[in-house]
């Protein structure tokens, strides 16, 4: 028996929208929710935070029947209701959605550069890794408050300009224009330059379908809304956030990495 599953609405009439014209095999506008997926791993995170369906659903304003109906696969969140819960129990976006967003490109260059610093000494690794947090420090986006005398009160709540800002930027960098992107997720095209400009949210549906057709990290739209605490810089925390920049940054990361593993690799070659 299949079950039905309801996604939460915000209201926003997404407008479905199909454009005979365009057509792209690099598209995902097929439905990409596995719910019961995101409801286990929903569990399984709320479970090892020791973290009741009662305590979460109170600390993100729902009832908790509806955090058992998500763990169960009988609903989804909207998106402000997935930042919630990812602010409360600490941890990205990606992580409940590693199985819908595709970052397998990132994910396989990172792992080629990871390989390549095993082969090198502990010190020539530290001095990556120090770059490393340099870039990523200087080329991830500011954290934007606006007029919040405590800073902490803006977490777990989404800033729709500055997602519009971020989704707007990202695709852009990518050359792909409004009608496109919005081809691709199957809604309106007025629709996609209605979250840009900070008037409307997509559903978690939509957002997977943006965040796979631009290609980009859901951490990065929903960016400024988690406040994740950093508690050691190893390769995997590293690799989370430099996921979580732009493709572009993400890019740059990349190349200085690469130049640099090379060239410190025969600095080590000399010394031996």
């Amino acid at each position: 028996m299949d079950i039905m599953v309801k996604e939460e609405s915000l209201g926003n009439n997404e407008m479905n929208y199909k454009n005979p014209v365009l057509s792209n095999q690099d598209f995902h506008n097929e439905s990409v929710i596995n719910c019961g997926e995101f409801g286990k791993c929903l569990k399984k995170v709320r479970r090892e935070s020791n973290t009741t369906s009662d305590k979460l659903g109170n600390a993100c304003g729902v009832n908790p029947v509806f955090i058992r109906q998500i763990e169960s696969g009988t609903r989804l969140p909207s998106l402000p209701k997935l930042v919630k819960i990812c602010d409360n129990l600490q941890i990205s976006p990606a992580y409940l959605l590693e199985n819908e967003i595709v970052m397998k490109n990132v994910k396989e260059n990172w792992s080629i550069l990871v390989e390549m610093q095993n082969t090198l000494s502990e010190e020539v690794c530290y001095i990556i890794k120090d770059v490393l947090h340099s870039m990523i420090q200087n080329l991830a986006e500011p954290i934007k408050k606006k007029g919040e005398k405590n800073g902490d009160d803006t977490y777990g709540m989404i800033d729709k300009e500055e997602f519009g800002r971020r989704l707007k930027k990202v695709r852009q960098e990518v050359h792909l224009s409004s009608e496109q992107l919005a081809e691709a997720c199957s809604v309106n095209p007025v629709f996609i330059r209605q979250i840009e400009t900070g008037a409307r949210l997509p559903s978690l549906s939509v957002f997977v379908k943006i965040c796979n057709n631009i290609p980009v990290s859901p951490a990065y739209l929903l960016g400024n809304e988690i406040k994740l605490e950093i508690t050691e810089y190893g390769w995997e925390e590293l690799m989370r956030i430099q996921c979580d920049m732009t493709p572009k940054a993400q890019q740059i990361v990349r190349d200085v990495l690469d130049s640099l593993i090379s060239n410190l690799k025969g600095m080590d070659k000399k010394k031996e």
